[in-house]
């Protein structure tokens, strides 16, 4: 492998090629409506020979034993078209077929309209057709929607001029990249239109994705094998298309997925040994703190770019070496509060007993339930998911992440007169009282370790609410589950903020497990609230149609409590009774160089 340098790219000029097969122009990156009558369909013959004319070349990847990527037109290629400002929606796009090998490369197929088809019509091209079909299409039609004020989009089951492009989730192939994220667009105008047979000459496509090839070494720059999974963090995994003029959607970040996961075939590992590269296609561009992530069975290699560019049409090429194991910080900044990497929780496994902050910042209590179709839990037969799609559930005493405004001695009483316990100051941040029974919980049982958190204020708490990054995102969890939640990150110049998102928008939700796994942002996990003297949890569940929310606590109170609500139908901050339980983050103190941090066994593999 080739020793890493700075922060430097050295692109190569891509010239046209005229060989039927290709190489791809690669650049080092170094360290770096109802229903439509009167239908017209017609015999679409298009000649895709001057495609080849451009370097990369249109239709799949393949690579080499040298690793080079290379490109040429196969049988059964399909191309996606679309007669721009025809006004037709119809159940599926048209598509044409290359059936012509050898000296040129024809497709033939159907081609619908709603109007008459002239030499004068747009059609639109898009590659690859075949990834607009199937249960797992990366291509699908979307409409601006009606419920929102904000720019945001919604599948259709219609065609429309408006695609979503999905490159989230990929295998680290070129095969696969060439199959189905490898889209390029063109418009043409027919050269001929006789009877209904429709002659069109593509030409040049336009490739809209950029790919980057990785290869890994460890602390000891031994090449990495028996990698389970490969996450591309803050690059752009999704965007909507404009099939009229071949340009993406602005304004709209809510439709734009910033990460990819790469997970291997079934059976099968990503391995750097041997010089091979794993490929991952998204959409180009310049990008800052972009998160390469390599799990390799309990280890978490992470290597960070500040900022990196990305140009549209190009192969790069990195070398991430002497990538060493993540380990969870005591803090996540943003904007400026030092914020723990977990909430306050108490856990009770056998005879071990834990307060204090969570093993990882995704945690809730019941992360991982055996739930039935009517998504109560059973011991056997059902589904494993996490509490936020469990109907009503039920805080138990050795699984609590909801708390009560400055009840310590009385924290694990639900109900009752005992689940009314809670102190009448008006600001606990590192207070206690004189018989230990009320205050701040999070200082009271960390004020004696290593690393030392107290409650956040209402003033801290706050600037999440008003100021920082925000958008929609979920983590998997230890047990394979998935927790949703809110990402927070610094905001130094125009907010960010994509909530609320309405009830059941799981599509809306990014995934930031590698993130959170990197210390790159605070993510606070949709928690719910216990009401006063209760044991069950309410606003919890993720599949409830009138919306969920995280509720998180702060150390303010007058007669009620300050509290920062978020979540698919919720956005505010407010004030609520001192006897409802919340979740808590709390904010780091300090890390001093004496004293230690309980170490609990049942969390020693949890990352």
């Amino acid at each position: 492998m080739k020793m890493m340098k700075k922060n430097i790219f050295f692109p190569i000029a891509c010239a046209l090629m005229a060989a039927p097969l290709l190489t791809s122009c690669q650049d080092d990156v170094d360290s770096s409506a109802g229903e439509n009558s009167n239908i017209h369909t017609y015999s679409l013959v298009a000649d895709a020979s001057e495609g080849l004319q451009q370097a990369p070349a249109s239709r799949a990847l393949t690579e080499d034993a040298s690793h080079n990527i290379k490109s040429s037109w196969a049988n059964e290629d399909e191309i996606l078209t679309y007669v721009i400002n025809d006004g037709l929606e119809a159940t599926n796009y048209s598509t044409i077929t290359n059936k012509n090998l050898g000296n040129g490369n024809r497709f033939d197929g159907e081609i619908a309209s709603k109007k008459a088809i002239t030499t004068s019509s747009q059609i639109a091209f898009l590659y690859p057709g075949k990834a607009a079909q199937g249960a797992d299409k990366t291509i699908t039609p979307v409409v601006l929607s009606k419920e929102r004020s904000s720019l945001f989009h919604e599948v259709s089951d219609k065609t429309q001029e408006l695609v979503e492009l999905n490159l989230t989730q990929q295998d680290g192939t070129a095969e696969t990249i060439g199959n189905r994220f490898d889209f390029q667009w063109a418009k043409q105008s027919p050269k001929s239109v006789n009877g209904k047979k429709v002659n069109v000459n593509i030409g040049k496509m336009k490739r809209l994705v950029t790919i980057w090839g990785l290869r890994f070494t460890d602390d000891k720059n031994k090449p990495l094998a028996n990698i389970d999974s490969i996450y591309v963090s803050n690059v752009k995994g999704s965007d909507v298309l404009k099939l009229s003029d071949g340009t993406f959607v602005d304004g709209n970040p809510e439709d734009e997925m910033m990460n990819v996961v790469l997970k291997p075939k079934a059976g099968k590992k990503f391995s750097s040994v041997g010089g091979n590269y794993t490929y991952v296609a998204f959409l180009p561009g310049t990008y800052e703190d972009v998160v390469v992530t390599a799990y390799v069975g309990s280890k978490v290699y992470q290597k960070s770019y500040s900022s990196i560019t990305f140009g549209s049409d190009k192969i790069y090429r990195t070398d991430l070496l002497k990538m060493e194991d993540t380990k969870q910080k005591a803090y996540v900044e943003v904007q400026g509060i030092k914020w723990a990497t977990g909430n306050f929780i108490h856990y009770k496994e056998g005879s071990q007993e834990y307060w204090g902050i969570a093993p990882t910042q995704w945690w809730i209590s019941r992360r991982a339930v055996m739930l039935n179709s009517s998504r109560k839990e059973v011991s056997s037969g059902g589904i494993l998911q996490s509490s936020q799609f469990e109907s009503t559930p039920k805080q138990t005493t050795d699984d609590v992440d909801l708390f009560r405004f400055g009840s310590i001695a009385k924290a694990l009483s639900f109900t009752g007169i005992a689940g009314l316990d809670v102190w009448g100051e008006t600001e606990i941040s590192q207070k206690i009282s004189s018989d230990g029974k009320h205050g701040d919980i999070a200082w009271y049982y960390t004020k004696g370790n290593k690393r030392k958190y107290r409650m956040p204020t209402e003033a801290e708490l706050k600037t999440l609410y008003t100021t920082a990054h925000v958008i929609p995102a979920y983590c998997y969890t230890d047990k394979g589950t998935v927790v949703y939640g809110a990402f927070f990150t610094t905001n130094n110049g125009e907010r960010k903020k994509l909530f609320p998102t309405k009830a059941k928008k799981y599509d809306k939700y990014t995934n930031v497990t590698a993130l959170v796994r990197a210390n790159k942002g605070l993510f606070l996990p949709i928690t719910g609230r216990r009401s006063d003297g209760a044991a069950a949890i309410g606003y919890r569940d993720m599949a409830y149609s009138l919306g969920a929310y995280g509720q998180y606590m702060s150390s303010t109170s007058a007669t009620m409590n300050w509290d920062f609500f978020f979540g698919p139908t919720e956005w505010n901050f407010s004030k609520n009774s001192k006897g409802q339980a919340k979740a808590i983050r709390p904010v780091l103190v300090e890390e001093s160089a004496t004293g230690s941090d309980n170490s609990f066994a049942p969390f020693a593999n949890i990352k």
